[in-house]
């Protein structure tokens, strides 16, 4: 069945057209002030000559665990991943550049919306991953309270080994 078929009697993710309106009134749209944004592997970051907005981890459910402890890890409070209701793009894209500009960013949960689903999990190869989209600032943070944390006990341990 094609995809247009599915899009002409809408896709019936809020119950009305008037919620669907309110829904695109509330997303952060924001300008980018670049002509382009580019999705490249951080091993291909050089952070002296260039800072990324946004790092996007392709999680299964364990690794999303381990990286929503690791948010919360250094901060005194629980709040600092967020799962909004948006399409895929935006919680890899408009969710976390707006977390960016934030004075304490949080990470966002992505890949809930059912449709990229249907597309993503063939392309990702894996129907469990998620997206964990972290601003750069969270994710220098996060990376500096790795040593001493729970990625060196024996809970994470037996995770990791229970998935080889």
């Amino acid at each position: 069945m094609k995809a247009t078929i599915f899009f002409l009697h809408g896709e019936r993710y809020l119950r009305t057209p008037g919620l669907v309106e309110k829904f695109i009134e509330n997303l952060p749209i924001t300008d980018i002030p670049a002509k382009y944004v580019v999705f490249r592997p951080l091993s291909d970051i050089n952070p002296a000559v260039e800072k990324p907005q946004t790092i996007i981890f392709f999680v299964n459910p364990d690794q999303l665990s381990a990286l929503t402890v690791l948010a919360n890890y250094g901060r005194g409070d629980n709040e600092n991943v967020i799962i909004p209701f948006a399409a895929g793009c935006q919680t890899i894209g408009i969710y976390p550049y707006r977390e960016a500009q934030s004075k304490k960013p949080r990470a966002v949960v992505g890949l809930t919306d059912l449709s990229a689903r249907v597309y993503v999990r063939k392309q990702l190869g894996d129907p469990h991953l998620m997206t964990f989209s972290v601003p750069f600032a969270l994710y220098e943070e996060m990376e500096q309270n790795v040593p001493g944390s729970f990625l060196k006990r024996h809970t994470w341990k037996s995770l990791l080994s229970d998935n080889k």
